[in-house]
């Protein structure tokens, strides 16, 4: 979380619509003195990419002149602003009284305090969400609290949950027509938990809600607010709360994002959605499509592209297709214009129609596919719908280890529709020659931060220090997750062989993953074990040569960072590393492929023998490494390169014209790529939420129980000690069992003891005469 990033700091209205249309969503705004903070709030609503909405401002009977004054200046900002006054009787009432002036023909209402912000897309995605789901009631998002706490606020939705504690937050999205239903909230009284109650209500009648997981929302926390006063008010306010939490019967199915949907969809139509059309302007609008936005060397690459492409020309759009914490988000949405998460507030088969609705929409001219099969199975649909929009791929390397190799065949099932394909070294440029005849290949180079990476910004003593690293021995390195195919075992091999041979080295390990125990087990005394480092090039400074074991590459971008930060690499000759490694920045050693224990043991042989010849001639090494990364191989050099192909790539496709095709490509590709996508959003639930993904909590818990158990399960909900609880359970369950099976077996051990001597008995006496 980062709150420079926080939404509101000023209007920027998202563009300039092809044509207006009257209002679906009613926000609508109880206002209490609140004018130290409306702006914010203003600027957070002003900014959203939705703009069918209409704001109603409900001045709850404010005293403050100043507040008054700002309150006043808004409603001349724009002409959705409608602002209404009455008398003080706290937030449900002057909400009940925002819904009563709502427009008619406004589908949904959004509930926006005037002391929090929406993020720029919360309103489309919330849109979306819903539409997508014509059976669900009401919908919210994940939130980001800031003030007087920081933290973000995402909880897994139950039923019995909700009726011991409020997860939904009160900027939601909700039907109209349900909330009139259930009498909207419905509570004259001050200082009461009333959105808590209008969530039970609604779930009392039957109403499905959907949980966002994408944070989009911002929570102002204060010791002052409405929350804090109904805290104080605790025991009357849940009077209303329990009395309807009571009134709930039946469960309730729940829609909580990311989830895997159905194994095979067909797409749906969406063209009654009221969407908006934004006119063209001088930028060169580019999508991306990539499957995530998390720390490795791809979407480095893809951070990297965004941040330094020139904003003045070129306007950005990045959305991802696999479940994610995503803990770039960030970062990302700091590059880029506007950022969706799809696997957040999506169905698999509705991606396809919100790429083209963006497209269409943004007046996109290049999509630019990445790592992402949904991405890639898209594009025949929508290259024959917008013929001149140019489709390009890049792709980091092709995994032989996968039977249909990876990205490899994605871009040769699509490559009539692609304006060209990029890769990052000629290595996988030929691999895809050769497998997949294709033709359009032209080599990018990813490149590395030569600002970021240069050792004259260190202190290499104090940072040794810091990592408690000795200062008197020449320092080799692995930078790099300890997964199978990084190797990292044999990496402390290499350096037990190196020992042997020299006492003055030592080892440093960074990284942490799978093999992390492993590798700790194994470890020695002369191998610094750092686990996971942030500051990546703080290890290359206290490095003097760094080490690639990895079994699988395109072209590390760790071999890069090594060598702009002056410090030699040597590197198995996967991938393209021989591209970048030669024997004046390094050394090569050859991988071998499904080794057998000779071979393997060669392989480390090898290793040592190269790491000696480099330590040789230490100096003269380190003097090449920068200069290559300078003359070739930087950040700036890639994003010059890649910013031309775009270009290309669009003045290319100008008079394309395709025969329209289905949505049968993109539909039979939900099936193919359904167990991927099923163990990232069951990584995501069980690692988010420490609870078993695919159980359904809900059944569990409305099961007929005793009285006791009732109140220990409520109990035990409350402190969200369920999961833990039903664990130890489990464990007991399997003690049970092995007793049970214990004893049997005992029982069975004695007879058969029995049995034994009455054989050997009658063995010995042998046969009657």
């Amino acid at each position: 979380m980062n709150l420079k990033n926080k939404p509101g700091q000023e209007k920027k209205i998202y563009g300039v619509l092809e044509a207006n249309h009257k209002a679906t969503i009613s926000v609508v705004t109880p206002f209490y003195n609140g004018g130290k903070t409306l702006m914010e709030t203003a600027y957070g609503l002003f900014n959203q990419t939705y703009p069918f909405f209409e704001w109603i401002i409900v001045d709850d009977g404010s005293k403050d002149e100043d507040s008054l004054k700002k309150l006043s200046e808004l409603e001349k900002m724009d002409k959705r602003i409608k602002v209404y006054h009455k008398e003080n009787g706290g937030p449900a009432v002057a909400r009940d009284y925002g819904i009563s002036k709502s427009s008619k023909d406004t589908k949904y209402i959004f509930f926006l305090d005037c002391d929090d912000i929406p993020s720029k897309t919360m309103l489309e995605c919330l849109y979306w969400t819903l539409e997508t789901h014509p059976d669900c009631s009401f919908a919210y998002t994940a939130m980001t609290n800031f003030g007087d706490k920081e933290f973000i606020w995402e909880k897994y939705l139950t039923v019995e949950y909700q009726k011991i504690d409020n997860l939904i937050c009160i900027s939601s999205m909700v039907k109209k027509e349900d909330l009139l239903e259930v009498g909207c909230f419905g509570i004259k009284e001050k200082a009461m938990y009333e959105d808590w109650n209008l969530w039970l209500k609604l779930l009392a009648k039957g109403k499905k809600p959907i949980r966002v997981s994408a944070p989009l929302f911002w929570y102002r926390v204060s010791s002052t607010g409405e929350f804090s006063r109904a805290n104080k008010n605790k025991k009357n306010a849940m009077r209303y709360v329990n009395e309807t939490a009571a009134t709930i019967t039946n469960n309730v199915e729940i829609i909580q994002f990311p989830r895997e949907g159905k194994k095979y969809s067909k797409v749906t139509d969406t063209s009654n959605m009221i969407l908006p059309d934004y006119k063209s302007n001088s930028k060169t609008k580019i999508l991306f499509i990539f499957p995530w936005m998390v720390i490795g060397g791809a979407d480095i690459f893809n951070l990297e592209l965004l941040k330094r492409m020139d904003k003045e020309k070129y306007e950005s759009i990045v959305v991802t297709t696999l479940p994610s914490e995503n803990p770039l988000r960030d970062e990302f949405e700091q590059y880029a214009n506007t950022v969706y998460d799809l696997t957040s507030f999506l169905e698999r088969v509705d991606f396809l129609n919100f790429v083209d609705y963006i497209i269409s929409s943004r007046k996109v001219d290049s999509v630019v596919i990445s790592n992402s099969y949904y991405g890639y199975y898209m594009v025949p649909y929508l290259k024959s719908k917008y013929p001149t929009v140019s489709f390009i791929d890049y792709i980091h390397s092709v995994d032989y280890h996968d039977q249909r190799l990876g990205f490899g065949r994605a871009t040769m099932d699509i490559d009539k529709y692609l304006s060209g394909t990029y890769v990052c070294n000629n290595y996988t440029k030929a691999q895809l020659e050769r497998e997949f005849n294709k033709k359009n290949v032209e080599t990018v180079y990813i490149g590395t931060d030569d600002k970021k990476f240069d050792i004259k910004k260190f202190n290499i003593n104090e940072l040794k220090s810091k990592y408690n690293i000795p200062n008197n021995k020449t320092i080799i390195s692995f930078i790099a997750r300890m997964s199978e195919e990084k190797r990292p075992l044999m990496f402390i091999e290499i350096a037990k062989r190196l020992t042997e041979k020299n006492s003055n080295l030592h080892f440093v390990m960074a990284g942490d993953g799978p093999l992390m125990k492993a590798v700790a087990k194994k470890s020695c005394n002369n191998i610094s074990l750092l686990g996971m480092v942030s500051n990546s090039e703080e290890i290359y400074a206290i490095s003097d040569l760094t080490i690639n074991c990895s079994s699988l590459e395109g072209l590390a971008l760790t071999s890069y960072e090594s060598l702009s930060m002056g410090v030699p690499v040597v590197s198995t000759d996967v991938g393209g590393q021989t591209e970048l490694i030669d024997s004046t920045v390094g050394e090569i050693v050859h991988y071998n492929k499904n080794a057998t224990e000779d071979e393997y043991n060669n392989e480390i042989d090898e290793y040592v023998m190269k790491i000696e010849k480099v330590l040789k001639n230490l100096d003269k090494i380190k003097s090449n490494c920068r200069k290559k990364i300078i003359t070739g191989f930087t950040l700036d050099i890639m994003v010059n390169n890649m910013t031309k192909k775009i270009e290309e790539g669009i003045k290319k496709e100008k008079n394309t014209k395709l025969v329209p095709q289905s949505h049968l490509i993109y539909e039979l590709s939900l099936e193919d790529h359904y167990k991927i996508y099923y163990y990232c959003c069951k990584q995501y639930i069980e690692d988010k939420f420490s609870i078993y993904y695919g159980e359904d909590h809900d059944e569990i818990n409305n099961r007929k129980q005793s009285n006791i158990k009732k109140k220990i399960n409520r109990y035990l909900i409350r402190i969200y000690g369920l999961n833990d609880a039903k664990i130890i359970a489990d464990f007991f369950r399997s003690l049970k069992i092995f007793a049970r099976q214990g004893t049997f077996a005992l029982k069975k051990m004695l007879k058969a003891i029995k049995a034994s001597i009455r054989l050997t008995y009658r063995i010995i006496r042998g046969p009657k005469m």
